[in-house]
Parts: structure tokens; sequence; C-alpha cells
């Protein structure tokens, strides 16, 4: 099975172009409509870690508890493991079982820890664009902080998400969907607070959300966690 290489970063996609005229054979095949993937690495106490289709590796560089590719990158279709091993290593940490990857189709793979000392586990989400409207910016939220409890979430002051439960989304599609805001302010404030009260864990800033686009908030890191296990509010736009 050939493979794209992951890396972190937008992808490069190579455009073939055929002047008229210069081409004399009319069997050119174009080429096979990709798959796309994003990875989002949330297990604060999960190693670095290899990313592998079936036994191929992949990935060029590891990736780092708290990191997430900041754009989709397109893959062949087929049927196959994506497995996550230790960098450098052969040990397996977690594992996405074989399935099919359809052309034209859009998947996050999450990793997270079941507990903040417990063992990482890796799903697959197909993620949906084809109900959004052009004149409103979508979201959704992903709570990653093994050690956080209830969390809410509000946009400019205005609780969009209640007592949301670490990795909630893992057992409920519905919380994989996007939804659209109701905002229509340019900046934004973003804040995560424990559930039911005032208290601010986590926020950001002048976030500007765009019409007809996609984005993913997550919760990563620990409570009262340091370096890359601090506990963050980061923000990823869907993009290819």
């Amino acid at each position: 099975m050939k493979t794209s290489v992951l890396r972190e970063g937008i992808a490069m996609i190579a455009m073939v172009s055929m002047l008229s005229g210069c081409l004399k054979s009319p069997d050119i095949t174009p080429p096979d409509p990709k798959a796309y993937v994003s990875i989002m690495h949330l297990a604060p106490t999960a190693p670095s870690l290899d990313v592998f289709f079936n036994d191929q590796k992949v990935s060029n560089t590891p990736f780092v508890p708290g990191n997430v590719t900041v754009a989709y990158n397109a893959i062949d279709k087929g049927a196959f493991s994506i497995k996550f091993k230790k960098v450098a290593s052969d040990s397996l940490v977690a594992e996405v079982p074989v399935v099919q990857y359809d052309s034209l189709s859009f998947y996050t793979l999450f990793i997270y820890n079941l507990q903040a000392n417990g063992p990482a586990k890796a799903v697959r989400i197909k993620d949906d664009f084809s109900t959004m409207l052009a004149d409103k910016p979508y979201y959704r939220f992903f709570h990653a902080s093994p050690n956080t409890g209830a969390v809410d979430l509000y946009i400019d002051n205005v609780k969009m998400e209640s007592g949301r439960l670490h990795a909630d989304n893992t057992t409920s599609d519905a919380l994989n969907k996007f939804l659209a805001t109701t905002t229509t302010s340019i900046s934004h404030t973003v804040q995560v607070r424990l559930a039911g009260t005032q208290t601010v864990i986590a926020s950001l800033n002048n976030v500007e959300l765009q019409a007809r686009s996609a984005y993913t908030f997550y919760l990563r890191g620990l409570d009262g966690g340091s370096g890359t296990s601090e506990l963050s509010l980061g923000l990823l736009r869907a993009v290819n």
C-alpha cells in the first residue's frame, strides 16, 4: 500500500497540469482521489510517537504530546490499521484497528489518556462538513485533560457547552459534530471554566472565527501540569 508521508504542518499537494496539444496520448489517467487524515496527540502522559500505516512508518518527525497536525494530510484510500509506537522503538502505545479510509473523506485520529497515569487510546472520527452554511463559523470541543473534572465552554461569555467530561466525545459521536456559532463579532474570547462556576482554567483571546470554517477547540494537558503537559486551550482550524 502506498501512503503519503505525514508531516506536522500544511500538506504539500502536487498538482499536475497538462498543456493542450503537447501530449499525443489520450490515455493519461488522473491521480486517484485521496483520503485526508488529521492527528491530535492529546494524551499528556503518553510518550512521543511514531506513526505507522500497518507496519510502514509514515511520520517524518515524532508527535509530541499536545501536538496536532495543522492541516489534513492526503493519504491513499484503502483499508489499513494505524499504529502509534513509542519513538524509535517497537513499543505499541495505541492503535486504530483496520478500517476503510474512503477517497474525498476526512478523518481525525484522536489520541488520549484513559486516566492521568493510565494507558493511551486512539479513536478515529469521521469529520462531516456537508451541512455547513456559508454565513456562520462552526466549532466543536474536545476535553482531553484526564485529571480535570467537568467543564463548560464559553465563547464571548455565552455558554456553548455544559458539563463536558474527559474524552466524552469518544463514546458519543454527536459530540464530534461541528455546530454553528451564533456570535457575529470578529474577535472572540474563548474560555473553559469548571462546570457550573466562573473559574476559568484555560482561555484564548483575540480568536478570529471565519464563516463557513470549522474549528476544534481542545483542552489539553493536566491540572497542575507543566511543559508539554501544562493545562491549556488549543484551537485547530480544519484546512487541507
